[in-house]
């Protein structure tokens, strides 16, 4: 299936859910949105450059070089319109993870503990239910599409090299 049809399904199932029912940004001053420079943000998904395109306002999308098909990132310049958030934005603390036997998974991102006090625990249960299960369901539908699924698989090495690496508090 196209996969802007499938990221656009994806934020619908998305816009009303947060990682827990009171606004989670409140015990963080909303780190995960603070843009320290051009090479802080999050990574889009394969074709997610053209939803975002026309958000010059808010958001620079950088190329990343040798990466593989991670291929951009968004960088906030200010306060985004919740509604066109990127998905790993809507998603966050949460990441897709591809095991090496391809079996779709979703976890919380290793990346998200120096900023997120929600992932600092790595517990799941710390998040609402409602997010879990609506992530759960934007991922295993946008997965559909071989460019997004070779994505996650990319992504889920470098999560696999990441979390290798000491984590200091």
């Amino acid at each position: 299936m196209d996969k802007i049809v499938l990221l656009k399904m994806a934020y619908s199932i998305l816009e009303k859910v947060t990682p827990t029912r009171l606004d989670c940004g409140k015990l963080c001053d909303k780190a995960c949105c603070q843009g320290e420079d051009e090479d802080t943000g999050m990574i889009l998904y394969p074709g997610e450059e053209k939803l975002l395109a026309s958000q010059s306002d808010w958001l620079i999308i950088n190329d990343l070089e040798g990466l593989g098909p991670l291929k951009k990132l968004a960088v906030c310049k200010k306060p985004c319109p919740r509604s066109m958030r990127p998905l790993a934005c809507r998603v966050f603390p949460l990441t897709p993870y591809l095991t090496e036997d391809d079996i779709l998974l979703v976890k919380i991102d290793p990346r998200a503990r120096g900023m997120c006090p929600l992932a600092r625990t790595m517990d799941k249960k710390e998040l609402d239910p409602n997010f879990i299960r609506a992530v759960r369901k934007a991922i295993n539908l946008v997965a559909k599409n071989h460019e997004i699924r070779a994505y996650i698989y990319f992504l889920s090495r470098m999560l696999d090299e990441y979390e290798k690496q000491p984590y200091f508090v």
